[in-house]
């Protein structure tokens, strides 16, 4: 994985491998989503560092993810995958990333929004912080980010009981991001996973997960076809973790 970095620009190269493929030996959403976190927390720590932001105790947490994808790369692909932030205006950071195969075409695009968290108060707080110091790019959005209001499922088509286990959480200890994409993704019957591939998400992460916890994975089937309303609650049912909405298209 080559790193170019010029600040307010970052690029990466990743190669999908045999440990990257699913059941019909095809990448995933998932992977792609992993690789995205990479690319953002490693451009991410670049622009903290140069903007002399070094509180420990501060990190940014994912409040929305929307990727599109063409199509998805194929076993030994290599893909080059562009971060940038766009200029800050309020609270929320927007990041951008672009997606491109080894001929430079466009194969997918995405956008996430971050805010400011606190690992000893467990909670989102305001960051002092003179944003001319931080380097972004006046540069077109990825994709638009006036995020859709995603909907509460107040009846699921398919349900799942997960049980959060140590290896779902990351350095934060919490429930990493991408996993709740896969647990919506898993409430969904084994024949449409096997005969589909999901092409878009767009994920509203609104509270925590932890080892430990049980949640619940809720799936809506949307009238439009291959489109499906997610939700991910705590124990109860009552508090949405997480809502997200999914595309996916026949293989």
């Amino acid at each position: 994985m080559n790193v170019i970095n010029n600040i307010s620009l970052t690029e990466k190269n990743y190669t999908v491998n045999v440990y990257d493929l699913d059941v019909n030996v095809s990448s995933t959403m998932m992977l792609i989503c992993n690789y995205l976190q990479d690319i953002g927390i490693t451009h991410g720590m670049i622009i903290t560092k140069d903007a002399g932001i070094n509180n420990s105790d501060i990190i940014f947490v994912l409040t929305r993810l929307h990727v599109k994808l063409d199509r998805l790369p194929n076993w030994h692909e290599t893909i080059r995958i562009e971060s940038w932030l766009s200029p800050i205006k309020d609270k929320y950071i927007i990041r951008n990333f672009g997606l491109f195969d080894s001929s430079g075409n466009t194969i997918g695009k995405g956008i996430n929004s971050a805010v400011s968290f606190s690992m000893k108060e467990r909670t989102g707080v305001t960051l002092d912080l003179d944003t001319n110091r931080v380097q972004t790019l006046d540069r077109e959005p990825a994709l638009p980010h006036d995020f859709e209001k995603l909907p509460l499922i107040e009846k699921a088509d398919h349900e799942i009981n997960i049980s959060v286990r140590y290896f779902d959480c990351d350095l934060y200890r919490h429930v990493n991001n991408v996993k709740y994409i896969q647990w919506c993704a898993e409430a969904l019957p084994f024949d449409f996973l096997k005969s589909h591939s999901l092409h878009e998400i767009d994920i509203n992460f609104r509270a925590e997960a932890n080892f430990g916890d049980t949640i619940i994975s809720k799936a809506v089937k949307c009238d439009e076809d291959g489109v499906f309303h997610h939700a991910i609650t705590d124990s109860t049912g009552a508090k949405d973790l997480v809502r997200m909405k999914s595309v996916w298209k026949p293989r």
